[in-house]
């Protein structure tokens, strides 16, 4: 894998080839944000870049070093990740002790520290003055999807990229790539919030049954027949057990908004969201007038965006569905 092959966050790829083009790629770096964008592949292929011996600015993928790094048996490209939930600083002498020792058979060392935030204060204040000031021949990579829960004074030592969701038109190519058809691929990149690592997991048999569900409780809220069905199913249980459930549904009910919107504008039925929905859809079109539909669109991302804030379930629920039916 190279550069090229991972999806989204151009700008993050962008300044890394600037910087090996410059040979100045910085010493002490810290990837963040969200789960499954592609931190700990870019990672790699930093590192490969940095040990590359045909190109300059990524990797080739088929040099010796290239292969032994992908092959997890290239000396000088160290992981550490957590044991139990945690970095512990038993694991942080090897950082310590062989980033100023000269690399075995690259030309760089790389320590690539995997969810560091999950390192303790007694662990993170251990590799404090090696990430103030590594020697030029090695490289730190923290990578971390919550950054708030690393020291100040690990962030302080380290130039941070921020990471961004992949969008869902490059979710979508990066799994019709690997072999998933058009519909199914754009249907999944719907429901994974710019995760790609997710989106390859998903089961597609389960998402046809989630949005069989999802559009029996859109009709039912549609034709205001529904919200008792709405509430019991999400409203009254816990927020772990749910959330993803209620997340899922809230984007088929986008998909499905948005889909209406587009017959409405008379748009093409290949941009639809839903293909298969079609029949559905335009029986459902006359119900769901073009103000009611634009308010609703914005009535679901409103209630997508609070369930990351940590509300209360049943206040969320029940404040959407009162909104929606009003």
């Amino acid at each position: 894998m190279s550069f090229h092959n991972i999806a989204g966050n151009g700008h993050v790829k962008k300044i890394l080839r600037l910087a090996l083009q410059r040979q100045r790629v910085p010493n002490s770096l810290l990837f963040s944000g969200p789960d499954g964008v592609g931190k700990r592949e870019t990672a790699l292929v930093l590192a490969k870049a940095l040990n590359c011996l045909r190109e300059t600015d990524d990797s080739c993928d088929v040099c010796v070093n290239c292969r032994a790094i992908d092959n997890g048996n290239f000396p000088d490209v160290i992981e550490i990740a957590p044991e139990r939930d945690v970095i512990k600083v038993e694991q942080m002498p090897i950082i310590k002790q062989m980033a100023y020792l000269k690399p075995m058979i690259g030309r760089k060392r790389v320590f690539i520290v995997d969810r560091a935030d999950k390192m303790n204060d007694e662990s993170g204040n251990s590799v404090l003055k090696v990430l103030e000031e590594p020697p030029l021949f090695s490289h730190i990579i923290l990578i971390s999807d919550n950054q708030a829960f690393i020291l100040p004074t690990i962030k302080s030592r380290c130039q941070t990229l921020n990471f961004l969701p992949v969008a869902k038109e490059e979710i979508e190519q990066a799994l019709r790539g690997l072999g998933f058809e058009e519909e199914k691929a754009r249907i999944m990149a719907l429901l994974v919030r710019g995760n790609l690592e997710r989106a390859k997991a998903l089961d597609w048999d389960d998402i046809q049954q989630r949005r069989r569900e999802a559009w029996s409780l859109f009709l039912a809220l549609i034709g205001q027949e529904g919200s008792s069905s709405f509430l019991r199913k999400f409203a009254f249980q816990r927020r772990n057990v749910v959330k993803e459930d209620l997340e899922q549904t809230l984007e088929f009910f986008s998909s499905f908004c948005r889909d209406l919107l587009l017959m409405k504008e008379g748009g093409p039925a290949g941009l639809l969201f839903n293909p298969d929905y079609e029949r559905l859809l335009r029986d459902t079109e006359p119900v769901l007038g073009l103000d009611q539909a634009l308010r609703w669109l914005g009535l679901i991302d409103q209630a997508v965006a609070n369930l990351d804030r940590n509300l209360n379930m049943n206040l969320l629920v029940s404040s959407f569905t009162s909104q929606v039916l009003g």
